[in-house]
């Protein structure tokens, strides 16, 4: 018969890895088990167990060693990693201050640079966004008018013909200049208003990359067709496919469903639920409307997708010849065309018109510096007390020295036991970020997937930083014990004022960041406690805003104003153009003494504006529903608009006519308001009143219902009864003006959320760096604490003694700290048109907050050195 061996792949790999002095022990064992499991299971199996066997052996015991110089080197590591095992368990305290310190201030920056990450990435998911530009308008004179993001209906169109060299395609969006539109199945079961719709060319797909579920970038090219998300399809048409069915829009045209888009992501300057085919506009607009009119009005935000992105600079230096050749006359010298590329609408556009708010580069900055000041702190307090834990080390040291350690093998054992805490402290922060990141997505409103720190920006950051800090912190102790004598470190322990003044330089510029944090969190709170609870100059609360454009209150206005004013909860009604505080219009007048028109800003109101809102009338009167001229032959303007004309008193501007027309008269002034966001200072204003049923479908946007703030639920219940009953068939949608105004804050009132947590994390980790340093401190002079009080030191004295080091350094913070806050502070108030004054006793605050927190902090140690027993201490010595 034929031998039977083992697989010859298993015998080679065991010859390969195996100690040459345990091979003939273990491959005798391993030929005996595979003989017998021959006999008396079979080959096959045999031949598996013996291969099991094979790879049962490959230990680390094992494992043949290199007769090079690697293997020593690799025990060493081997030895350093049991040394630093042995250090990290025996004073768990202080490790896990270390580790636990650094691990908050790494995730801290981790996730605000999410955040900054997500801010730059808007828009720029559109693989053509590089050549992609919005069109801007400025239209100004004298300065007044409006610098807007939108632009007339042929502006698009113009620009292709004119320039189709340059350009490739252009698409406008349009949103009926409506807060909401009514949207319902045909059947009528499912009836909402809508606020996210818009009418787009059917150019958007070839300029945007939205993906479609179903349909295909022609979904718009016929009238009377719709493309839905997938988020309103659901809403609409629960899980059935609506491909080829139709919603009602407005209650009297059906579009037709030809797609489905994926959700709009979060991080673009402009949200949608649905997109309508822009041809649909000839069914809602009347065409014989002037062509002067259309290139006046601006509704539209146009973007143009150019042929190369080099052509920006041609084309934008084109547009005053392209103004002077389309628009009006009575406008063209007062209005300027700009491109603005679309990657930086979200940081850097804050114009009038905006399709939604903005963020700003300046909230952006301030986010990036509390993530490096965070960041800091825990790496100072890291390296502080490194260092003061390293000088326990230097009869280590010298017994090193002694069995043979050359100086850069003990710099080295340093540096790795550092670096290896940083990995720890790294991979602790990680986790935090994938525990907090949906809390964190949540409340700072974006959609950011943890994948995202497998990008190469991450990936080198979290390499390098535990490698740089772990440096920055063993090197100093790495350096100064490495170059002691052995005699030296072995007959002494290290001066525990070694280092000592570059601990608590380390602790001073802690603890000055810190302070900055908690002025700039009070200063941002401020700020924006002013700008959303200050006096706007009109009415806010117990306001409701019910949206109102092209729906059927244009015949039933008066009727449904006097339904709502018989419930006694009801003080005022009026109508009104846009949210008052947030928006305005811009009208062409020319006033006496001024030789051509100039654009002013407008609100187009009904009667009982001035009441509602609670606003003064300083001169003349309100307009009268008594006298009917008043709908077409008078004005109301504000205080700063008499000003700006240089007419003396608000008296003196009564009866001043306008568009050279005698009838037409100003009858009353209005003290100055806020008709805008705080963000900018009060302009000159036109108060145009227009009671004709037409403006509900051009002008009126909102009615306007003020209430006494009893019994709100029963009121709003009283509101939507009347509007049903006079409105059938239409949703009763309202909001409160208060809670929308506030939208307008959005930056400021994140940058107040993001720098309250972090400002209180930054404090967290410097506390727990002096803390360790105060327990550090508290270990080394207990000998020395004792004996003082063996020689009649009081306990009161001691805890003078220890602590009086602590309060010098946090001094010292406060004096270079509170400067440096308030030249910082000054500078990002300077953005705000009005701003708060910074307050003294916001300086003494922080500076009392800091100095009582790092009394608690290392109070204890002082309580407990100061209280220790002497004799304890001393008889171990």
């Amino acid at each position: 018969m034929n031998r039977v061996s083992p697989p010859k792949w298993a015998s080679r790999f065991l010859e390969w890895y195996c100690n040459p002095a345990l091979l003939e022990e273990i491959q005798g064992d391993a030929y005996e088990l595979y003989a017998r499991a021959v006999k008396n299971r079979g080959q096959r199996i045999a031949d598996f167990q013996y291969m099991w066997n094979v790879l049962r052996f490959f230990k680390w015991s094992n494992i043949k060693r290199s007769s090079n110089q690697s293997s020593p080197n690799f025990m060493m590591y081997r030895n350093y990693f049991s040394v630093f095992k042995r250090s990290f368990v025996r004073e768990k305290g202080y490790s896990f201050l270390n580790v636990f310190g650094l691990a908050i201030g790494i995730a801290c920056f981790l996730l605000i640079s999410l955040y900054m990450r997500n801010e730059y990435s808007f828009d720029r998911m559109h693989t053509k966004a590089d050549r992609i530009y919005r069109v801007h308008e400025v239209l100004q004179s004298n300065g007044v008018g409006e610098h807007s993001a939108s632009q007339p209906f042929p502006v698009a169109e113009a620009l292709l013909t004119d320039h189709g060299s340059q350009i490739l395609k252009a698409v406008r969006f349009f949103n009926f200049q409506a807060p909401t539109v009514a949207m319902a199945t045909v059947d009528n079961t499912k009836e909402f208003n809508e606020s996210r719709v818009f009418c787009v060319d059917s150019t958007v797909f070839d300029v945007f990359d939205f993906k479609f579920i179903e349909g295909d970038p022609s979904a718009l090219d016929k009238r009377e067709t719709i493309v839905l998300t997938q988020s309103m399809a659901r809403k609409y048409f629960g899980g059935e496919n609506p491909i080829g069915k139709y919603l009602r829009f407005q209650g009297n045209t059906n579009l037709l469903v030809t797609g489905i888009l994926e959700d709009v992501p979060l991080n673009t300057h402009f949200q949608f639920d649905c997109l309508i085919s822009f041809r649909t506009l000839d069914q809602v607009y009347d065409p014989r409307v002037p062509q002067l009119w259309h290139w006046y009005w601006n509704p539209c935000w146009t973007y143009v997708l150019l042929r190369d992105a080099s052509d920006a600079p041609y084309l934008e230096a084109a547009m005053p010849a392209f103004v002077k050749k389309h628009f009006p006359e009575f406008i063209r010298n007062d209005v300027k065309l700009e491109l603005f590329p679309l990657t930086d609408i979200h940081l850097k556009s804050h114009l009038d018109y905006e399709i939604q708010p903005n963020s700003s580069l300046t909230t952006l900055y301030v986010f990036g510096s509390i993530g490096i000041f965070v960041l800091l702190i825990a790496c100072i307090n890291f390296v502080n007390l490194s260092t003061a834990r390293a000088a326990n080390r230097a009869k280590e040291v010298g017994m090193r020295k002694t069995l043979g350690s050359h100086r850069l093998q003990l710099v080295g054992q340093f540096l790795f036991e550092s670096v290896l805490l940083c990995v720890l402290s790294v991979i602790i922060a990680i986790t935090l970020v994938l525990v907090i990141l949906p809390i964190f997505n949540a409340f700072a409103e974006m959609d950011v997937k943890s994948t995202v720190l497998l990008e190469p920006f991450y990936v080198a950051l979290l390499t390098l930083l535990p490698v740089g800090v772990g440096v920055a912190a063993g090197l100093y102790p790495a350096v100064v014990l490495s170059g002691f004598k052995p005699i030296t470190a072995l007959k002494t322990r290290l001066n525990r004022e070694a280092g000592g003044a570059f601990r608590k330089g380390l602790v001073v510029v802690q603890f000055t960041l810190s302070i900055v944090l908690l002025v700039g969190t009070g200063v941002a709170i401020d700020q924006l406690s002013m700008l959303r609870r200050s006096d706007t100059g009109f009415k806010q609360d117990n306001v409701i805003m019910i949206p109102v454009t092209r729906s059927p209150v244009a015949q039933n206005y008066e009727s449904l104003k006097n339904e709502f004013l018989r419930n006694r909860n009801t003080i005022s009604v009026t109508a009104l153009e846009e949210v008052l505080g947030a928006k305005h219009q811009v009208g062409n007048y020319i006033f006496e003494g001024q030789t051509e028109s100039r654009p002013f800003p407008r609100l187009t109101v009904r009667h009982d504006f001035a009441k509602t809102f609670d606003i003064p009338i300083v001169a003349g009167r309100d307009f009268s529903e008594d006298i009917k001229t008043d709908d077409s032959l008078a004005l109301i303007v504000n205080e700063t608009f008499v000003k700006q004309m240089g007419w003396g008193s608000n008296e003196a501007a009564i009866g001043k006519t306008f568009n050279n027309r005698p009838s037409h008269r100003i009858i009353g002034v209005v003290k100055d308001f806020n008709f805008t966001s705080r963000h900018n200072p009060i302009r000159p204003l036109v108060l145009q009143l227009n009671t004709t049923p037409r403006a509900f479908d051009v002008r009126i946007k909102y009615m306007a219902v003020r209430i006494s703030g009893n019994d709100i639920p029963g009121t709003i219940e009283w509101l939507g009864k009347q509007w049903k009953a006079q409105i059938p068939g239409w949703p009763f949608e309202y909001f409160f003006l208060k809670n929308d105004l506030e939208k307008l804050y959005k930056a400021e009132t994140k940058l107040s959320r993001v720098t309250i947590v972090f400002s209180a994390l930054s404090i967290l980790v410097a506390c727990l760096g002096l803390f360790g340093l105060a327990t550090y401190m508290a270990e080394q002079r207990k000998k020395e604490m004792s004996i003082r009080k063996v020689l009649g030191s009081s306990t009161a004295h001691i805890f003078v003694l220890f602590s009086r080091h602590f309060f010098s350094m946090i001094l010292i913070a406060n004096l270079v700290a509170l400067p440096l806050a308030y030249l910082l502070m000054t500078l990002w108030l300077q953005s705000f048109a009005y701003r708060v004054s910074i307050n003294v006793w916001l300086f003494g605050s922080a500076a009392m907050t800091a100095i009582v927190i790092a009394f608690f902090t290392i109070s204890y140690q002082a309580v407990r050195i100061a209280s220790v027993n002497p004799a304890e201490v001393l008889k171990r010595e």
